[in-house]
């Protein structure tokens, strides 16, 4: 009898301690998710990871970018065609971007105090050749291949006219795939 009493205060207990936890329940707000993306009709679908990303330039000295057309190493980067087919046997990048003084380099974000001045970013194709900013010539095209295709560019500091000031480098461009 001691034992089904001990038991049944036990399994009583252990419901309080439930029903107690429960209730320290709390539910807060935590944010927004946001979900982009795009259907397309196209030989390929460009890859998320290419979508919007980020190419680290680092730092540069100024010593390096002396004199107008010095250029800082550059820095590899992919654009990613994803499931490509037969529809399309090339694909080229046209960019577009604010002009830095020529039609090959990209103006850098304008930034009230703290912005490095006479350089900009030059961007290179597979050939090595400078792309152009204008939103409408296309860059050495790559020949697609069923699947995967990865296209290489490089970005390098450009110096303009003059010795480089030190500061914040930054700029942005933006792509369309072209393909044939």
């Amino acid at each position: 009898m001691k034992m089904k009493t001990l038991a049944l205060a036990s399994i009583a207990a252990f419901g309080l301690v439930s029903a107690a936890a429960q209730a320290d329940t709390v539910t807060v707000n935590g944010g927004t998710v946001h979900f982009k993306g795009q259907v397309v009709s196209a030989a390929c679908a460009v890859d998320a990871g290419s979508v919007d990303q980020t190419v680290q330039l680092g730092q540069v000295k100024t010593s390096t970018l002396t004199a107008a057309n010095n250029t800082s190493s550059p820095v590899g980067f992919n654009i990613q065609l994803d499931d490509c087919d037969a529809t399309a046997t090339q694909a080229s990048i046209i960019w577009n971007g604010t002009q830095g003084g020529a039609t090959n380099i990209l103006a850098l974000q304008s930034s009230s105090a703290g912005g490095a001045t006479n350089v900009g970013i030059q961007v290179l194709d597979k050939a090595g050749k400078p792309v152009v900013f204008d939103g409408a010539t296309a860059s050495t095209g790559s020949t697609l291949s069923t699947g995967t295709n990865t296209l290489p560019f490089q970005a390098r500091y450009i110096s303009l006219a003059g010795k480089a000031t030190a500061g914040t480098a930054n700029a942005d461009a933006t792509f369309k795939v072209q393909y044939q």
